[in-house]
């Protein structure tokens, strides 16, 4: 889940590279608090496709809950470390077969050098069904990562990021070549933030000896509303689109969903 969102089985991302660079001031991120933060986010939410197969399915509803633990600490002048534990379920309705309960622990370096960050990341996780009878999956991902952001205008900045990860399943099912690109349009206005997200994500999985290579390339678009309530405290929503391109058509398939949620973030 990203930050504080449900994250969207594919990667969000990339537009405006050329708008950035005609008229936007680079605006340097702020540099990395040290300590300790928790965040949670939940809420219920609906999923067109939640098999994530190809045609006309019927959507169902989930409840999706994640807890995320992070300890940082800041090394010298724009780099830090960070730890972080995550854990994240979605309990669909209908569908239970969909569902799935994951644990995951990743530790990232963060390099700021010039308004732009450069991150580095190690990760591991698992997973289990929706009714923690059976595992599903585990994996351990290594990615590297780029962005920055400008400012447009007052109140308004773009976010552009990308980057590239290679993602190992531990059952030797399958290794996979990832990278995405992307880019968020966010206008502030007093205590709301409203965002504009769009995206395009690339896998390479190498499956067996005996099949063939599968390119499955995402497309994604979203839009969300936050409100700030109080300092690190926010409820937000958020409307998403995505759809899978696949070099194997029974992967090709395509997914809307809408997921309000609450969030909150406490830092000591």
């Amino acid at each position: 889940m990203q930050a504080a969102g449900y994250p969207l089985r594919a990667s969000v991302v990339a537009l405006g590279l050329g708008l950035a660079a005609g008229f936007a001031v680079a605006q340097a991120p702020a540099p990395p608090q040290a300590g300790l933060s928790l965040a949670f986010t939940l809420g219920p939410a609906w999923n067109s496709n939640p098999l994530e197969l190809p045609g006309r399915r019927k959507g169902d509803g989930y409840f999706g809950l994640e807890t995320n633990a992070t300890y940082r600490w800041v090394l010298w002048e724009g780099g830090a470390l960070a730890l972080s534990g995550i854990g994240y379920s979605e309990q669909f309705f209908r569908e239970s077969s969909a569902g799935l309960n994951r644990l995951g622990t990743s530790m990232t370096f963060s390099q700021r050098w010039q308004g732009t960050i450069f991150t580095l990341g190690i990760g591991a996780r698992t997973a289990t069904n929706q009714a923690l009878t059976r595992h599903d999956s585990a994996s351990q991902d290594v990615t590297l990562g780029i962005s920055r952001s400008f400012t447009l205008m007052p109140d308004v900045s773009l976010t552009l990021s990308s980057g590239a990860s290679r993602r190992f399943f531990q059952d030797g099912s399958e290794d996979q070549v990832r990278a995405r690109a992307g880019a968020t349009l966010a206008r502030k206005w007093g205590q709301w933030t409203f965002s504009l997200g769009a995206g395009f994500s690339y896998t390479l999985e190498d499956k067996t000896p005996i099949l063939p290579r599968i390119n499955d390339r995402a497309i994604s678009a979203s839009v969300s509303a936050s409100y700030e309530w109080a300092k690190d405290r926010d409820i937000s929503a958020k409307l998403s689109y995505s759809r899978t391109y696949s070099s194997l058509p029974l992967d090709r398939f395509k997914v809307f969903s809408f997921a309000p949620q609450i969030a909150a973030t406490f830092r000591f």
